[in-house]
C-alpha cells in the first residue's frame, strides 16, 4: 500500500501530539505544600495578647533567624479578611468563637490553632463598688458583639444574677435568652472598647480583658472575673492563621515558642492576671 508523504506527515504530526500530551499530563505539579517563610507579618494593635506577644515570643522567634514584621490594622473585621487574603500571616487578638462566626458570616477560612495566655472577661465597678450592693432595676453595661455577650451574661449567670435557657448553646445565648431575672437588672449593651468611659452612669461594667487591659485598670480590683475552670478553651485567645498555612513549620515554629520553658518562665514574671492554657499549667 503507497502511502503519499502528505499521510506520512499527518501521521507524525498526530503521534507529536499525543507524545506531548502524555509528557504534560505525566509533569502535572504536585499540590503545593506551605512554603517555609523567614518573614512573617502580624497583626500588632495595643491588646494584652499582642503586647505578650512582642516581648514574650517574638524574640524566641528572632532567635530562630525569623524577621517579624507588625501590620496595625484596627478593625476587627478587616483584620480577619487581611489574614484570609495573605496579608497578614497570623494574629493573637481573637478566640475561636470569633473565628467561627467569622467564617461563617465571610467566608473566610480560619483557623485558631492554639489557645494562648487570656485576661480574663470581669465585672468591674461603676458607680457601685461593691456586688453586694446590687439592688432592683440596677444597669449593667456589657459588650455587645456576639461572642462577648454571651460571655457575659454566662458570667452573670454564675454569679447568680440571672439564669439562662438551658436549652440554649451557652457561646450564642442573647438577652432574649434570659429565663430568670428577679432583680430586674437592665443591660446596656455597646461597644466594649466604650464601656469604660461610662461606667459613673451604671451599676457596674463588664469588660473584655483586652478592653480592661488597654483601660489601664488594676486587674486586682476586678470584683468578679472568668476563672481558668469556667473559661471555654472556645473563648481564650488564640493563634489565629489561614486555614492554608496550619501545617506550615513556621506556625509550628511559633506554637513551640508559645509552649517554652522560657516563655512560661516570661509570663510567670509578667503578671498574675493571665488564665493560662492547660499546656502552660
Amino acid at each position: 500500500m503507497n502511502i503519499t508523504k502528505k499521510a506520512i506527515t499527518i501521521l507524525l504530526s498526530i503521534t507529536m501530539l499525543a507524545t506531548i500530551g502524555c509528557g504534560s499530563e505525566e509533569k502535572k505539579p504536585a499540590a503545593s505544600a506551605p512554603v517555609q517563610k523567614q518573614e512573617l507579618k502580624y497583626r500588632v494593635m495595643p491588646t494584652a495578647t499582642s503586647d505578650l506577644f512582642e516581648a514574650g515570643v517574638k524574640p524566641l522567634l528572632e532567635k530562630k533567624g525569623y524577621k517579624l514584621t507588625p501590620v496595625k490594622i484596627k478593625d476587627s473585621i478587616q483584620r480577619e479578611i487581611a489574614l484570609d487574603e495573605g496579608n497578614i500571616d497570623f494574629h493573637v487578638d481573637a478566640h475561636d468563637a470569633w473565628i467561627q462566626a467569622v467564617n461563617k458570616s465571610k467566608g473566610t477560612h480560619l483557623l485558631a490553632v492554639l489557645p494562648l495566655p487570656t485576661v480574663p472577661t470581669g465585672i468591674y465597678a461603676g458607680k457601685k463598688t461593691d456586688l453586694k450592693q446590687i439592688a432592683d432595676g440596677d444597669v449593667i453595661a456589657i459588650p455587645n458583639d456576639a461572642s462577648n455577650l454571651a460571655r457575659s451574661y454566662q458570667l452573670l449567670e454564675r454569679l447568680g444574677w440571672i439564669k439562662l435557657d438551658e436549652k440554649k448553646d451557652k457561646d450564642h445565648v442573647t438577652g432574649k435568652d434570659i429565663v430568670s431575672n428577679p432583680k430586674n437588672l437592665k443591660f446596656q449593651e455597646m461597644k466594649g472598647p466604650s464601656i469604660n468611659a461610662i461606667k459613673t452612669d451604671v451599676a457596674f461594667i463588664i469588660l473584655r480583658g483586652s478592653d480592661a487591659y488597654n483601660a489601664k485598670l488594676d486587674f486586682n480590683t476586678v470584683l468578679f472575673a472568668e476563672s481558668s475552670d469556667s473559661m471555654k478553651d472556645s473563648m481564650r485567645i488564640a493563634l489565629c492563621v489561614s486555614e492554608k498555612n496550619k501545617d506550615a513549620s513556621w506556625v509550628k515554629d511559633i506554637i513551640a515558642a508559645y509552649k517554652s520553658p522560657e516563655f512560661k518562665e516570661f509570663t510567670k514574671k509578667n503578671g498574675t492576671f493571665w488564665i493560662l492554657p492547660k499546656y502552660m499549667q
